[in-house]
């Protein structure tokens, strides 16, 4: 006996599933139309529960034209094109790497290290 409704539940919510990813979120017609559907359910829900039957009428107008007002509202701007933040993909230099700018890198050949004082002229002995 319950079997066959809960079979024509999942059914349904199957379906709904399968066709909510076919809406583009981005399209303020599609999401004013999904807004009032889901705002016409709800308002008719809370109607019927709240006022019997003319409640449900009054609360799906009112929850279908709020629900279809809030959801072209609130639609998102569409995402910028691939590569617009980052420029195409790097990857390794074709050649390895280049050379260092100058001042970097190993010192050239015959380069002795520096007298100790890092540059500065020797200062006076410490007088003890």
């Amino acid at each position: 006996m319950t079997k066959r409704p809960i079979a024509c539940g999942a059914t349904a919510v199957a379906l709904i599933l399968t066709l909510a990813g076919c809406t583009n979120p981005y399209d303020p017609a599609q999401r004013a139309v999904g807004g009032g559907l889901l705002g016409a359910g709800a308002g008719a829900a809370i109607g019927g529960a709240v006022g019997g039957g003319h409640g449900a009428a009054l609360g799906a107008a009112i929850g279908g034209a709020t629900g279809a007002v809030t959801g072209a509202a609130t639609t998102p701007p569409p995402p910028p094109p691939p590569g617009a933040y980052y420029g195409p993909p790097g990857g390794y230099p074709p050649s390895g790497y280049a050379q260092p700018a100058p001042g970097y890198g190993y010192p050239p050949s015959g380069y002795a290290q520096p007298a100790p004082g890092y540059g500065y002229p020797p200062g006076p002995p410490p007088s003890y």
